[in-house]
């Protein structure tokens, strides 16, 4: 046999493409010099996979445990049983086994003593791989012993690293949240299935939106082997068609597809953007089953890493923390809602705290103080309520928690501390919280999304009525869908033109003259049943259709005066107009645009804001309502003496007429405070040069005591119900 060094082919494609470690080690641990020399000579100059093997030596068990505890990258330990003791060289194997906990070192024992070999339960114990007389072992067997242990502690060191790959795949996913990095996770997830396996792999990473496009139209976003060359590009050249066959099922059946020569992992985030995702890897060896069941373990962190990285992309509405306040914000709510399974949302309870005037806060003190606010509240909300799992923030001034049936506080606690004494700035401010607590398991079936919606309006009901405490029940589900029903009818009918107009008239309390009308919009549905107007117009001023609403009855207005005035009757009637309706230029150019073209006379228009209205921006309207008056219209301000005006406003309000609001005049029987009341308004008219109009006058009484202190007009059930335009001009044409 030549001197030459011995190289090894590499004649199993298993390993080829394995990343080779920087140096493959050999520890001869032999106590003969002698032998130790015919070792080191034998394995001079050997090569495996182009590589010099590098040989260390030990002449005893105890200098072969130091080295080995030095090297943890030793592959193969050629060891002598007999050493200095009988049982030196197994007691060595049991320490590198049980005390060093190394399981990949191969061990091959040698004897110089022909017939004594160790039991086969001792080689199956301490993982001895074989067992070689010394006399036999020639340079060729030994070179191909070696080998052979080189490739297997090979194949398991790799299997380790791709154990541990997968870890740090799990952990780089979870780390995610912090980064927009889909194409390193990509890039990972095909090199850690070429770990998996053993050996590299040719695969690609492909994105698309499968249910709206072609798979050919798929985008490539990350390669590896021989398909580095289709780096985004689409699928279109992948030329076996039994591969696209395979992406196909995938697709189909949204699931892994594993055969023999190539695979197709499948994963979807189609709850966040839909997108999906095909990972399609064609391996160098057959996988087992083994491998399988390792792609099915790294599939799922893999689905996380992708849903993460989804996640991250919808950057402004699906942030899950609130920066400021370093708590889930909604969004991390919902996702912890979602998160619940039917156990732990049977024994949940969903608990919001509102900071009372927040809104009023922020215009008052500014964005600051507000922020200040914020963060005092939630470290007082943390330390007062206890054994919460999620915290959140859900809306300025709103905060979420979710407790477990035994963690959530009682009422008792809740009516203890809304309110709050905080210390801004070294300062002591005064705040109140509502309080609204829902119990997750009225709503078992419903999403986290409607879970809180439902807990946001029974807290609104709660802070409409003034209430610090108040908690949900079954009911409200269903008053809300009906309310939205109801919405969407409302909506038909605008569209339909079917809600219409009636007018009920202003009477002379002297005279009993007609002195004009109110028009009042009202709505009969399909069924053929009223709906009242303190029921759909709220229900239009919420959704956003009271503009469109009052466009409609402006519009029907002035077809009502014209039908009065062809009628013979040339009575003003007025109309009810929100802050909306002031804002909406489409609303106002209507009524400019009638008079300049003469389609109605303004004379016979009465445009009506409450007081509260013009109030919230005085400067805002009076110009607006001045320039109304100028055309020839009448002002009216609705529910005089409910709002705030000052008596600098009240000298100089843009209106021609005040109205009583009907909650003064209903009291005028029986309340010395409401007649002071509507005197006082009486008199302000007269000394201001206003018309005062009555509202809700239903009885002779009212009437009579209400001519006594000068007011001149009244409007009720007293003298007339609402009519519709035909009958108001059949009434008129009999009234005496």
């Amino acid at each position: 046999m030549s001197n030459d060094a011995f190289v090894f082919s590499d004649d199993e494609c298993t390993t080829s493409a394995l990343q080779a470690p920087a140096s493959w080690k050999i520890l001869s641990v032999e106590d003969d010099p002698v032998y130790q020399a015919s070792l080191l000579h034998s394995l001079n100059g050997l090569m495996f996979r182009d590589q010099l093997v590098e040989v260390l030596t030990a002449n005893s068990a105890a200098s072969a445990a130091e080295l080995l505890s030095r090297h943890d990258d030793i592959a193969v330990m050629l060891l002598d049983v007999v050493m200095e003791q009988d049982d030196a060289g197994l007691r060595l194997v049991s320490s590198v086994r049980e005390v060093l906990g190394n399981s990949s070192i191969r061990i091959i024992l040698l004897t110089g003593q022909p017939g004594v070999a160790p039991e086969a339960d001792v080689m199956r114990q301490y993982d001895i791989d074989e067992y070689w007389n010394k006399a036999e072992l020639s340079r060729d067997k030994l070179h191909s012993v070696i080998g052979s242990h080189l490739r297997t502690w090979h194949y398991m060191m790799e299997l380790n690293k791709a154990q541990r790959g997968l870890q740090l795949i799990l952990d780089a996913s979870r780390s995610l949240h912090s980064k927009q990095e889909l194409g390193p996770l990509t890039q990972a997830v095909l090199t850690n299935i070429g770990r998996i396996i053993g050996t590299g792999v040719n695969g690609i990473v492909c994105m698309g939106h499968f249910r709206n496009m072609q798979l050919n139209d798929a985008r490539v976003i990350a390669t590896t082997g021989d398909y580095h060359d289709m780096l985004e590009k689409n699928l279109t050249d992948i030329p076996a068609d039994e591969r696209m066959a395979t992406l196909r099922s995938a697709i189909a059946a949204q699931s892994h597809q594993f055969h023999p020569d190539h695979s197709v992992l499948y994963f979807d985030t189609h709850a966040i953007d839909g997108a999906e995702y095909l990972v399609m890897v064609d391996g160098i060896v057959e996988l087992t089953a083994a491998h399988i069941n390792l792609l099915r373990v790294f599939s799922e962190n893999v689905r996380s890493g992708f849903s993460n990285v989804a996640l991250l992309n919808r950057v402004s509405h699906l942030a899950y923390f609130d920066d400021l306040l370093n708590i889930r914000n909604r969004n991390g709510l919902l996702r912890e809602l979602d998160s619940l399974n039917d156990d732990d949302r049977h024994e949940s309870l969903l608990l919001l705290v509102k900071i009372k005037s927040f809104q009023d806060a922020m215009i008052t003190f500014g964005e600051r103080y507000c922020d200040n606010l914020l963060k005092a509240t939630s470290e007082a909300l943390k330390q007062q309520l206890p054994g919460f799992s999620c915290f959140s923030t859900i809306s300025a001034g709103t905060f979420a928690l979710v407790f477990t049936h035994e963690s959530q506080p009682d009422d008792e606690l809740l009516l203890q501390i809304f309110e709050q004494s905080l210390t801004l700035s070294g300062v002591q401010h005064h705040i109140q919280l509502i309080f609204c607590k829902l119990e997750l398991n009225l709503l078992q079936d419903a999403s986290a999304q409607e879970t809180l919606h439902l807990a946001e309006v029974t807290l609104s009901v709660g802070e409409s009525y003034n209430l610090n405490l108040i908690g949900y029940t079954p009911g409200y589900r269903e008053k809300i869908t009906a309310r939205h029903l109801q919405l969407l009818e409302l909506q038909q009918a605008l569209e339909n033109n079917e809600l219409f107009i009636m007018l009920q008239p202003k009477v002379e309390l002297v005279s009993k003259k007609v002195a004009g009308f109110e028009a009042l919009v009202r709505w009969r549905n399909s069924n053929g049943d009223y709906i009242p107007p303190d029921v759909f117009i709220p229900l239009a001023e919420a959704s956003g259709l009271i503009c469109s609403l009052d466009l409609h009855v402006l519009r029907l207005t002035f077809a009502a005066v014209k039908q009065l005035t062809d009628a013979g009757f040339e009575l003003p009637v007025s109309f009810n107009a929100s802050v909306s309706d002031l804002n909406n230029r489409d609303y106002t150019q209507e009524i400019f645009q009638a008079v300049k073209e003469h389609r109605v006379n303004p004379l016979l228009l009465d445009i009506e804001v409450t007081e509260s209205q013009v109030m919230s921006d005085y400067r805002g309207f009076d110009a607006l309502l001045r320039r109304f008056m100028a055309l020839g219209m009448s002002v009216s301000i609705d529910d005089f003496g409910t709002g705030y005006s000052s008596l600098s406003h009240i000298t100089k309000l843009p209106a021609t007429t005040l109205k009583i609001d009907r909650s003064f005049v209903s009291g005028i029987e029986e309340s010395e405070d409401d007649r002071h009341a509507v005197d006082m308004v009486a008199k302000i008219g007269q000394r201001f040069g206003y018309h005062i109009v009555a509202e809700g006058v239903e009885t002779e009484a009212q009437c009579e005591w209400l001519r006594q202190v000068g007011c001149p007009v009244g409007q009720g059930y007293l003298f007339a119900r609402p009519m519709t335009v035909d009958d108001v001009i059949a009434w008129l044409r009999t009234y005496p």
